[in-house]
């Protein structure tokens, strides 16, 4: 095979792969903000829980101290009515202690509710702070792994890389700016053409003389269509038949000689 065509095929292997591991590495930030946003939701959860325990606790504190100004209140009240003259004065202060004792019964009823809202926001903090837990134990693995994972493609990147470059600058010069911008026209610059006499890449036909000239694979050929550089890629080998043992031709024999 041409020098040039040889290394053509290997140079396109190495863009591909330089390529490939370019998208790859690019793609860890995103994959890793991906991570942190599922972490970051689960954590919400839990801040979430804790807040509706806090707002809970918060309106116990402030219901108590409206029975506590209730209860001073119904207090005054029996106080004064000790010392009022009328059945009217003493009525209007009993219907305020009634008031008074109907706030506080209501007041009590709240922080009973709040009670039973406070053991159901427990249990849903401790599940989210359980799962909170567990996803940061997996996300921390899945980070590790995905930085494993690209401080190897760094590794090879950089072996493809010198590769690519080596191959470069071992192609004939007037070849590889040809080869650039057909890569740049066309995402590749060479393609496989095989036994049907089709350029693979861009699936046209080879007039019958560019195909007998291209089998050869002594030089550079470019496709009329889209203009790749061409290279032949033989049909592979019938396997050959198998062979039959010596026990097994002399078989027959036997079996006559047996009759």
């Amino acid at each position: 095979m041409n020098p040039d065509l040889e290394k053509l095929i290997a140079l396109q292997e190495a863009d591909r792969e330089t390529e490939r591991l370019n998208q790859e590495i690019g793609l860890l930030p995103r994959r890793v903000a991906a991570i942190e946003s599922k972490l970051a939701e689960t954590r919400a959860q839990v801040e979430k829980a804790k807040a509706a325990i806090a707002t809970t606790q918060k309106d116990r504190k402030k219901l108590e101290t409206e029975i506590q100004d209730h209860q001073q209140k119904i207090s005054k009240y029996r106080e004064q009515s000790l010392a009022v003259k009328t059945n009217e004065q003493y009525k209007a202060l009993l219907q305020e202690i009634t008031f008074a004792e109907q706030a506080i019964r209501g007041c009590e009823d709240k922080i009973l509710e709040g009670m039973l809202a406070v053991e159901t926001q427990e249990k849903n903090l401790k599940a989210a702070e359980a799962e909170l837990k567990q996803e940061t134990a997996e996300i921390e693995k899945e980070k590790a792994e995905a930085r494993a994972r690209t401080d190897q493609d760094q590794k090879e990147l950089a072996e493809w890389t010198a590769r690519r470059n080596r191959l470069r600058s071992e192609i004939s010069p007037d070849v590889v700016p040809y080869y650039d911008r057909v890569v740049k026209l066309r995402k590749s610059g060479i393609s496989e053409v095989r036994e049907d006499g089709k350029c693979v890449a861009c699936n046209v036909m080879l007039r019958p003389q560019t195909f007998n000239e291209v089998r050869v694979n002594d030089r550079i050929i470019a496709c009329d269509s889209c203009g790749r550089v061409l290279y032949y890629v033989p049909p592979p080998e019938p396997e050959p038949a198998p062979t039959r043992t010596t026990t097994e031709t002399s078989q027959p024999a036997a079996e006559g000689a047996s009759q």
